[in-house]
């Protein structure tokens, strides 16, 4: 008799629930049906659970359970979900969580994944996030050695480096306790509240990995290395590419539906979802009878039992089941109907600065989402923003200049916003990003904003405008590093925290810096980074003043937020302010751009 099995998963709405729901699926597919499925969603979360997507995990006989994820991790650590969600109780001899962004592809054994007294992982793709001498200061904190073992990276293979693993398949031996008594979720989730308290850079969002090996190690257990099949990534260096015909692979990590699209593979959830169900679409579920042995209605009412603690309009015991064909209520998300994000700009030459731009927006959202207004023909803007929309403008030397320029990325943006959720328009010198302390990159800070119910229509950063100095050394920009790597000494500039994300119509001021809109949020945790006078000669622009590492300007914002008006061309606009204090970001913002 195998071993018995739970696979578990984070089911956060909206995109991780839908997400849940194919992943459920190629489970029911692929592997034995005594293999138990857990789906787990942060209580705070619970009430935007949609009826369409419980109903099919209902169905794919996937069990939903809250976790309590508030106040778990300070920053807040949404990465951390999986540590809670392993920490939970399991009545099963093995229990493997899995990202939510996974498929099965082919059958598997429970046999194939489990090995008593250690943990199944695969090595990780690649770890340019820090050098390995990082692992002295991670073992450190638990006075623990490295370990000797050096291992292969499955993509990144030009060095040996100390065990490190994706943390997107974890199998737990759930029967093995330490001489303490303790599960291994138990002593990964010490061993991450305890690195997280060192204030190490680069934990946001890598606590959940620099802490798997010493976890397992500290636990008294080893690990499985599993091969790269069970945990196949399409991201990175192969993003884009179809996947082979003969790939040999168990279980694929695809990161995002356009991701597999540009695999060709864009409707092999739909696909696996049909094969089990008998639609391609979670929407549609109602429109198709259940399974047979499975009820058309739970018998505790529609949605799954509830935490106590719920708000009263989600009751634990409704007093009679919900009609299967009743509306749902209604959601506050994304909406399902548009892309999640697209990036426009507007450029004459400025070659050095388009290369950043597009290289950020592009790993954020795909080069497919962005939108390059272009002065003129330029064979070198063609060339640095391939695979991104380029729009061509004629360069009629019109001397209305900034008037004429900010009417056409309004219209443009407007229009994108028809299809888009979010859409940003920024000057191609400017990146605008959110703090990482968040753990969070620009899209998933934006679709975060959801989680109130009230996403903000328009979001203006705090803006900073980036200055040389002599803090930051004589040489100059590497062009193959991140700009923050060496320079992070800023200004605070009013004019810059412009009304540049949008999920609605909007006009621009002649500048940038207002809109025609007067509900604009600006968000204390978002920054627009202006690079212009880090491209022009550092002796013209070197700044003088005491340099200081802050990012939270409470004051100034109370000010900004307090002083918007309208100005005499009609748009709103934020007060003429700016500090001639110099600061400085803290080191977690290296790597950002």
């Amino acid at each position: 008799m195998p071993p018995s099995l739970t696979l578990f998963f984070i089911v956060e709405p909206p995109a991780y629930l839908y997400m849940g729901c194919h992943l459920a699926a190629s489970i029911r597919k692929f592997l034995p049906p005594e293999v138990k499925i857990i789906g787990y969603c942060p209580k705070h979360r619970w009430a935007e659970m949609e009826r369409e997507p419980l109903e099919v995990l209902r169905r794919l006989r996937c069990e939903v359970r809250p976790i309590d994820a508030e106040g778990q991790f300070d920053p807040a650590y949404p990465h951390g979900n999986k540590i809670l969600a392993t920490l939970a109780p399991k009545e099963t001899d093995f229990a493997a969580f899995l990202d939510s962004d996974m498929l099965f592809l082919q059958p598997c054994s429970v046999e194939e994944l489990v090995s008593p007294g250690q943990i199944g992982m695969v090595p990780a793709s690649s770890m340019r996030w820090a050098p390995q001498s990082v692992w002295d200061q991670i073992y450190g904190t638990f006075d623990m050695p490295v370990p000797d073992e050096r291992m292969t990276m499955t993509r990144d293979k030009r060095q040996l480096v100390a065990p490190y693993f994706n943390a997107g398949l974890i199998v737990v031996d759930e029967g093995w306790r330490t001489t303490r008594g303790q599960r291994f979720a138990e002593v990964w989730m010490d061993c991450a509240q305890r690195l997280d308290r060192t204030g190490i850079d680069n934990r946001r969002p890598y606590l959940d990995q620099m802490t798997l090996p010493v976890a397992t190690l500290a636990a008294g257990m080893t690990w499985n290395t599993l091969p790269e099949k069970y945990n196949y990534s399409i991201n990175g260096i192969l993003r884009g590419k179809p996947l082979a015909k003969d790939a040999d692979v168990t279980l694929l990590h695809y990161r995002g539906r356009q991701i597999l699209a540009e695999a060709g593979m864009k409707d092999v959830p739909d696909k696996i979802l049909a094969s089990q169900l008998g639609t391609s679409r979670v929407r549609w579920i109602f429109k198709v009878p259940p399974p047979a042995g499975v009820p058309p209605v739970g018998t505790d009412g529609f949605l799954p039992d509830a935490p106590q603690d719920l708000p009263p309009e989600l009751p634990a015991d409704p007093a009679e089941p919900q009609e299967p064909t009743h509306a749902p209520a209604p959601v506050f998300g994304p909406d399902p109907s548009k892309a999640r994000m697209a990036a426009v700009t507007m450029v004459r030459g400025d070659h050095a600065l388009l290369a950043r731009w597009v290289a950020y927006y592009g790993k954020l959202i795909g080069r497919e989402n962005i939108y390059v207004l272009r002065y003129g023909h330029d064979a070198e803007v063609d060339r640095i923003a391939a695979g991104a929309n380029i729009v061509h403008q004629p360069d009629t030397g019109d001397p209305s200049g900034f008037d004429r320029r900010w009417a056409t990325l309004g219209h443009f943006t407007s229009g994108l916003t028809l299809y888009y959720n979010w859409v940003l328009c920024t000057e191609v010198d400017e990146i605008v990003a959110p703090d990482p302390a968040t753990g969070l990159a620009l899209p998933d800070y934006l679709d975060a904003t959801f989680a109130s119910g009230r996403a903000p229509q328009v979001i203006a950063p705090i803006g900073v405008e980036m200055m040389h100095s002599a803090t930051d050394g004589p040489d100059p920009l590497d062009p193959t590093q991140p700009i923050l790597t060496t320079r992070r000494s800023f200004r605070l500039k009013a004019g810059l925290a412009k009304p540049c994300i949008t999920r609605r119509r909007i006009g621009f001021a002649p500048d940038g810096q207002g809109s025609t809109l007067r509900d604009v949020l600006l968000d204390p945790k978002l920054f627009l980074f202006n690079l212009r006078p880090l491209f022009s000669d550092p002796v013209a622009t070197a700044a003088e003043g005491k340099v200081g590492e802050q990012v939270e300007f409470p004051e100034f914002v109370a000010a900004l937020t307090k002083g918007r008006v309208q100005a005499d061309h009609g748009h709103w606009v934020m007060p003429d302010l700016h500090s001639p204090e110099l600061y400085r970001l803290p080191a977690r913002f290296a790597q950002l751009f």
